[in-house]
C-alpha cells in the first residue's frame, strides 16, 4: 500500500473575485473548498489515476473535520491523529479581470510533543507499507528532523521513500537516505549550495548526491518539464504547451504519477512519462484543484521523453 505523510494539511479555500479594490466591499464571485497539504494532494491524485493510497496526518478542530469528510467523500482513505488546535485554512484569492492569484498560506497549528508521538507510533503499527511519501511543511512545535525518523522508520519496514520537502527538512534528511526527492530546480540549487542554470549543472548536482547514497531524482523545471536522475539513466520528459491556470499542486501531482506508476511495476521511462503528464494537467486546473484523469491520459501521449 501507498502511505503518503502530512504533518501540516490545510483546508484550502479557493475564493474567486472580479478585482480587488481598496476600502470597497468586494463580492465573491466562486468558493470552492479543498482537503489540501502537499501528502494528501499526492493521495487525491493518486485516487484520480485510479490508484489507491492511505493519507496520514494530524488534523484538529472543525476544519480538519471539514477536510476528513472531504476526504471520505472523495474515496481517499485516510488516518489522521486527532490534535487539541485547529488545522490551518489557506486562502487562494484570484481575480477574473486580471487573472492574478494570491496565495495567503498559513503557518499552522502548534502540535505538541505527545501528538508527535501519537502519530509516529501510529505509523510504527501500520504492517503494509510498500511506499511512503513525506511532503510539505512542518507546522510549529515539529523539528526538520522528524522526517529522518520518518525515514527510518519506512526504511525498517523495506517501504520505497520519497521525500519532497524544502530548505532545513530536507537538507536533514538526505544523509538518512530516502529512495528519492522531488526537488523543483530552486530547492535542489539550495541543496547543493549553488545556482543550478543549464541541464549539465543539474545533472552533475544529481550525480553529486547519487554519491551519497541518493537513488533517484526527480527534478521540476516549470514549462521544462522534469529532469530524472536514478539507475545511470538520465531521463528529460517534457509537455506539450498548455494553457497554464495555476501550477499549484503540480509538483504533489507529479511524485502521484511517479509512485502510481512505479506501483504497477512500469518502467522508469513510463514513470517519469506520467509524472510530467499529471503535474501538467494540474497547472491547467484553477485556485487548488488538481488534475483530471482524461487530461493526463491524453498528454500522457503527447510527452517528450529524451534518455540523456
Amino acid at each position: 500500500m501507498i502511505y503518503t505523510v502530512t504533518l501540516n494539511p490545510a483546508l484550502d479555500r479557493a475564493v474567486n473575485v472580479e478585482r480587488l479594490m481598496d476600502d470597497d466591499t468586494i463580492r465573491v464571485i466562486s468558493e470552492k473548498h479543498y482537503a489540501a497539504g502537499k501528502g494528501i494532494d499526492v493521495s487525491r491524485v493518486i485516487k484520480e489515476l485510479g490508484g489507491q493510497s492511505v493519507a496520514l496526518g494530524m488534523i484538529g478542530g472543525y476544519d480538519g473535520l471539514y477536510l476528513e469528510g472531504l476526504l471520505i467523500n472523495a474515496g481517499v482513505m485516510s488516518q489522521l491523529i486527532k490534535i487539541s488546535c485547529e488545522t490551518r485554512t489557506n486562502i487562494i484569492l484570484k481575480e477574473t479581470a486580471t487573472g492574478k492569484q494570491y496565495v495567503i498560506s498559513a503557518k499552522g497549528p502548534d502540535v505538541s510533543p505527545v501528538e508527535i508521538g501519537q502519530f509516529y507510533n501510529h505509523m510504527l503499527s501500520i504492517t503494509d507499507m510498500e511506499y511512503l511519501i513525506l511532503s510539505g511543511s512542518l507546522p510549529p512545535g515539529v523539528s526538520p528532523n522528524i522526517y529522518g525518523q520518518l525515514i527510518l522508520a519506512g526504511r525498517n519496514k523495506g517501504a520505497f521513500i520519497f521525500l519532497d520537502a524544502d530548505n532545513r527538512a530536507l537538507e536533514e534528511s538526505i544523509g538518512f537516505l530516502p529512495t528519492g526527492i522531488k526537488p523543483n530546480i530552486h530547492e535542489l540549487s539550495r541543496l547543493v549550495g549553488r545556482e543550478l542554470k543549464t541541464e549539465d549543472e543539474i545533472i552533475d548536482a544529481c550525480k553529486s548526491l547519487h554519491s551519497k547514497g541518493l537513488k533517484y531524482i526527480l527534478a521540476s523545471r516549470g514549462r521544462k518539464g522534469l529532469l530524472f536522475s536514478g539507475d545511470g539513466m538520465i531521463i528529460k520528459a517534457v509537455a506539450p504547451p498548455v494553457d497554464a491556470e495555476s501550477t499549484v499542486g503540480a509538483g504533489d501531482s507529479a511524485v502521484a504519477g511517479f509512485i502510481l506508476a512505479h506501483s504497477l511495476g512500469k518502467s522508469l521511462p513510463e514513470c517519469v512519462r506520467l509524472a510530467c503528464a499529471s503535474g501538467t494537467a494540474t497547472a491547467m486546473t484553477p485556485g487548488t484543484e488538481l488534475c483530471h484523469r482524461e487530461d493526463v491520459e491524453k498528454i500522457d501521449t503527447e510527452v517528450e521523453l529524451t534518455i540523456l
